[in-house]
């Protein structure tokens, strides 16, 4: 019985809807050949979509966008253009021109310091921590799971190319420049990425 329960009350990672609309408005732009199969995710274009998705749905959709792009550059380009255009896209709603108007005033370590927080505006799943290179000549930012969802089944982390992108064009929204984030350690199983950040 009390199995049940927990599981009962266990929360399952998910995507918001403001972040899969996103998504779905950078696939009209960027390949819209593939809003058909958006559709069939329960994801139609000019449609109001639901509070939150299953983190498959958001996974899919992902894969599906870079997979069209990827023809043309390659999987880890398609994927950090993605990211990159992905904030470009997001800072058109309400909520990403607030966090870019917040972002513009904390300017880019603050904002690289509220980067848990700030992808949390987009999951229920996702953590960040940072800290500061030995010297003083950079950061380092390690994206994992909660604890609550490190060893669930269903979770996938984003691609980290596609988190690179996303999180650069976000230091650039903020003030930074010549931002350079390199991709140090990448466990696909864990769901963790290590990127070292300088700007």
């Amino acid at each position: 019985m009390l199995a049940e329960t927990s599981r009962e009350w266990a929360r399952e990672p998910v995507v918001f809807g403001h972040a899969l609309e996103t998504l779905v408005a950078e696939a009209e732009v960027l390949a819209p050949h593939v809003l058909d199969d958006f559709s069939r995710l329960g994801l139609p274009p000019r449609h109001v979509l639901e509070v939150a998705y299953p983190l498959e749905v958001w996974s899919e959709a992902l894969h599906t966008l870079v997979e069209a792009l990827s023809a043309d550059v390659g999987t880890a380009a398609a994927e950090f253009l993605l990211g990159q255009r992905y904030v470009a896209q997001s800072l058109r709603s309400r909520i990403g021109s607030a966090l870019n108007a917040h972002a513009q005033v904390v300017g880019p370590q603050r904002t690289l310091m509220r980067t848990a927080r700030n992808l949390r505006m987009a999951n229920n799943f996702i953590d960040a921590r940072v800290r500061a290179l030995p010297g003083g000549k950079g950061w380092e930012l390690f994206i994992c799971p909660l604890p609550e969802f490190a060893a669930s089944k269903l979770l996938q982390m984003d691609p980290p190319h596609f988190l690179r992108g996303m999180l650069m064009r976000s230091l650039e929204v903020a003030g930074a420049h010549g931002v350079r984030m390199e991709l140090v350690g990448h466990d696909e199983l864990l769901g963790t990425a290590t990127f070292h950040v300088f700007f």
